[in-house]
């Protein structure tokens, strides 16, 4: 019978399910393309087939597939840190620094390079981008990190599109701000802040990121302020130093390389 055809009227029955002993239509079936196509045809003249095509036709259109620049705004937008607060915040923060060099800073107190040389903007601006990257990764800003991180968009690269949106709001208000006041020019305090920030993407990812971002925080102030607090003139600040903070920038994106894949880890 696998060599014969099944008469329309049985391959109608099949299709209708009338038929109580189906096995040898069946094994027909796996080698007859032609029987295939018929008991296809009769499955679509059957009453609920049709109405189940009905119902399908007269649904809403689908809305179009979101854009990638779409899907890549909703995941920025995800975090506190790369919103409206955040510009505000780095401004506030700007402003503070301002006020307190027009004040005079910490004045005499901190020895004579400070008063000749010393800006609160200059220990601001290094910093500043490392409080936005944990904020904008970590579980103080983004509630849903660990859904976030968990996409295919997520992981290194949601890191690296929200750090590049904290740089992108900190970097242009510091530089603008730096110009106005004429204190502070964008080569003092630019290489450290990129160093910073690398730095602390390479150590969160072995750690998590708000302490990583932390630990690099006080290490800035440890460097930075305590030599002032000591009377002696902070090296970091004073000198340029490019080869040190390009060393530090190249050797945290070989660690962040290494370990790439750590977040999309729940400790990230």
């Amino acid at each position: 019978m696998t060599h014969q055809h099944f008469p329309a009227s049985t391959l109608r029955a099949y299709a209708e399910g009338a038929l109580t002993d189906a096995d040898a239509i069946e094994d027909h079936l796996l080698d007859c393309t032609d029987c295939r196509r018929l008991v296809n045809e009769s499955a679509l003249d059957d009453p609920l087939v049709q109405q189940v095509r009905t119902g399908l036709t007269a649904l809403p259109p689908q809305p179009p597939r979101p854009s990638r620049w779409r899907r890549l705004r909703v995941l920025l937008n995800a975090a506190p840190a790369v919103r409206g607060a955040w510009l505000f915040t780095v401004l506030a923060t700007l402003a503070g620094a301002v006020a307190a060099d027009l004040l005079g800073g910490p004045g005499g107190g901190v020895g004579p390079w400070w008063s000749e040389h010393g800006s609160a903007l200059l220990l601001v601006a290094p910093a500043l981008p490392v409080l936005g990257v944990a904020l904008c990764f970590g579980r103080l800003g983004d509630p849903a990190y660990e859904i976030t991180a968990s996409t295919a968009s997520g992981g290194l690269r949601l890191v690296l599109w929200r750090t590049l949106s904290v740089l992108l709001t900190t970097v242009p208000a510091t530089v603008l701000v730096g110009t106005v006041t004429g204190r502070v020019t964008a080569t003092a305090w630019l290489l450290p802040c990129l160093a910073l920030t690398a730095m602390t993407l390479a150590l969160g990812s072995l750690l998590r990121i708000e302490a990583a971002a932390t630990a690099i925080a006080v290490g800035w102030l440890v460097v930075a302020v305590g030599p002032l607090l000591a009377d002696r003139v902070p090296v970091v600040l004073d000198r340029p130093l490019p080869l040190l903070w390009s060393a530090l920038i190249a050797v945290s994106a070989f660690v962040l390389f290494l370990h790439r894949t750590t977040f999309h880890d729940s400790r990230s």
